[in-house]
């Protein structure tokens, strides 16, 4: 299959990749609520971001691979469309933590970071009186809306595409049927697969942002692990375009 999509190989190689990292105890600097939000701080919180944010993305993509390798289409995109909206999400908060270190105010990076890090809609709607713990995070829209500016064809398309295979409509429907006259419909499994593509582009884009994100956070292990990544990237794309008729 992977010689089929290139697309896929490239998600191969990132779950290879990404399941070799290890993951350090993070200690919180002693801040407390009461005082100033610290350059530590700031750093702090956006490790406490990003390293789960690189686990939860491993997880997607292994999960990809394993659902490419039993051919389920269907749940691909589903799972895609989730890949996409973490690198959407990581692109936002790397653009706006930058802005704010880059006016050397902590405490704004920080009062941005609280509730992309702790922020739960569910839990703030059903237990409204924790809000103050679980503070609605950031609308997932704000981060795609934010990703059109890296993504070539359109964050805005490309995740409506994905989107409308999650929901129960014509086109998540008519990847299993056809209509073969007006008034049969025969059950088939042989939908052609268009979303290697869009979940691969997004993946790039989303890990170029975590390992920007890290280096404000002056993370090194895990960087330097998307780095090598990346690199390998470059490199299978290179070889696959001169072996390529």
């Amino acid at each position: 299959m992977s010689l089929q999509h290139p697309a896929l190989s490239m998600l191969e190689l990132t779950a290879e990749h990404l399941k070799r990292i290890q993951y350090k105890q993070l200690v919180r600097p002693r801040v407390s609520p009461t005082q100033p939000a610290t350059a530590e701080l700031v750093k702090w919180g956006i490790q406490a971001y990003c390293l789960p944010w690189v686990r939860h993305f491993s997880a997607l993509i292994s999960g990809i691979v394993s659902l490419c390798e039993s051919d389920n289409k269907a749940a691909v995109r589903i799972v895609g469309r989730s890949t996409f909206e973490l690198c959407a999400h990581v692109y936002y908060v790397k653009k706006h933590v930058k802005q704010h270190l880059d006016a050397k105010d902590f405490s704004a990076a920080w009062d941005f970071l609280l509730p992309v890090g702790t922020g739960s809609r569910y839990i703030n709607e059903l237990h409204p009186e924790s809000n103050e713990l679980f503070p609605a995070p950031p609308h997932i829209q704000k981060a795609i809306n934010c990703f059109k500016e890296v993504m070539p064809k359109g964050a805005e398309d490309d995740y409506s595409y994905l989107s409308e295979f999650c929901h129960p409509n014509a086109m998540a429907f008519q990847q299993h049927c056809r209509w073969t006259t007006p008034y049969t419909i025969d059950f088939v499994d042989e939908v052609p697969f268009g979303a290697f593509g869009t979940i691969a582009a997004s993946a790039i884009r989303g890990l170029m942002a975590a390992q920007e994100l890290l280096a404000l956070g002056e993370e090194k292990e895990t960087r330097k692990a998307i780095h090598k990544l990346l690199n390998a990237i470059v490199e299978q794309n290179q070889i696959e375009t001169k072996e390529s008729p």
